[in-house]
């Protein structure tokens, strides 16, 4: 709009990449907000409010700073980062940032992190230690980098379980990166939402989800990823998770970016637990018609509110001639299919299974 005059949700842009890399919104919170609805424009990647349901509690989001004083922390998450490039002028290291926040006379009471740092180890170290100065702490985000400064194939995190066994009270946990594990087998009462972001995956971190207790978990979303960039699983590595028996208030389970969705699909379609979900998520992954029609043609499918298979690699044929024979009552998301060349560089026809991708591997 006006250059001179932006208005509340005005955006003003930077660079040659899709917003929120290098981009600013301007107008505060009613612009953050206007901003977010726009979905299409947001790189999936970096989506750390995907589950911002979840985070009821929060009207706002700010980037923390030394001067920043900690005001309305119920209704406030707190975003603290450091820079491997380009930091602003007077920047401070991101210890001495997080020390200024805990030394506030109000960092009791505050209920949201997001953490944009480049050592995860140490963070993991900082948090542990001061957890008794943080006692309200609801939701925490690690990883919230962008790409232009440290890719998500370079980002590790190491034992999560540390952070769940010092903060009794977490609610929310959204971690973004390759390696992390949850080494202790653990009890936690509170959890409601666990988010992994990756583009690879390790086997092992699967396993360890398969053994953590979370009786209040509602909400999971695990991005699986490429096996050039570390995924190792198999469907077998899932089947705890897609009995129903593993998490038994679960309403949202999200499996995408992974290269077996199909694998996924067929289990799904013979479970019980798509009658206790609200929603069903296997986007941004390599689902195909057969195994779509399987999930579809499950006598419980209509129990769903939502089932998002966006960009896989369902045909327009099927979506055209096939979904509207099965008469759904729920929602079904199919925008941004892809496709497969089927022949290879030299002509010869190619099994269009093994040619399917995920959307993040790198």
């Amino acid at each position: 709009m006006s250059e001179l005059n932006p208005q509340e949700s005005d955006a003003v842009f930077g660079g040659q990449n899709l917003p929120p890399i290098n981009a600013a919104v301007l107008g505060g919170e009613v612009g953050i907000k206007k901003r977010l609805q726009y979905e299409k424009s947001i790189a999936r990647e970096n989506k750390f409010w995907h589950n911002f349901k979840y985070l009821h509690g929060f009207s706002q989001y700010i980037v923390f700073e030394p001067h920043v004083k900690i005001i309305n922390p119920q209704e406030t998450a707190y975003f603290l980062r450091d820079y491997r490039y380009n930091p602003p002028p007077n920047n401070i290291s991101f210890e001495d940032k997080f020390d200024a926040l805990v030394k506030q006379t109000r960092a009791s009471e505050v209920e949201g992190l997001f953490f944009g740092c480049l050592s995860n180890e140490k963070l993991i170290n900082i948090l542990v230690d001061n957890c008794k100065k943080l006692k309200k702490l609801k939701a925490l985000c690690l990883g919230a980098i962008s790409e232009d400064e440290q890719m998500i194939s370079e980002i590790y995190h190491g034992d999560i379980s540390r952070i769940l066994l010092a903060y009794d009270k977490l609610e929310i946990l959204q971690i973004r990166g390759r390696y992390l594990r949850f080494c202790t087998k653990l009890h936690h009462q509170n959890l409601k939402s666990l988010t992994i972001i990756s583009g690879g995956l390790n086997r092992e971190s699967l396993l360890d989800i398969n053994e953590l207790d979370l009786p209040a978990l509602e909400y999971l979303e695990i991005w699986l990823g490429s096996k050039e960039y570390g995924s190792n699983s198999s469907i077998t590595d899932l089947m705890p998770i897609i009995s129903g028996d593993k998490f038994p208030k679960l309403k949202y389970l999200g499996f995408k970016n992974c290269e077996y969705t199909d694998d996924i699909a067929f289990e799904l379609a013979r479970s019980p637990i798509i009658e206790k979900l609200l929603e069903l998520d296997l986007s941004m992954g390599a689902l195909g018609d057969d195994a779509l029609s399987a999930v579809l043609s499950c006598p419980m499918i209509n129990e769903l509110d939502k089932l998002d298979v966006s960009q896989n690699f369902i045909s327009d044929g099927f979506i055209a001639e096939k979904l509207p024979q099965f008469k759904l009552n729920c929602e079904l998301i199919t925008e941004g299919q892809r496709q497969v060349y089927p022949y290879d560089d030299y002509g010869n026809e190619i099994n269009e299974r093994e040619y399917r991708y995920c959307v993040v591997a790198e």
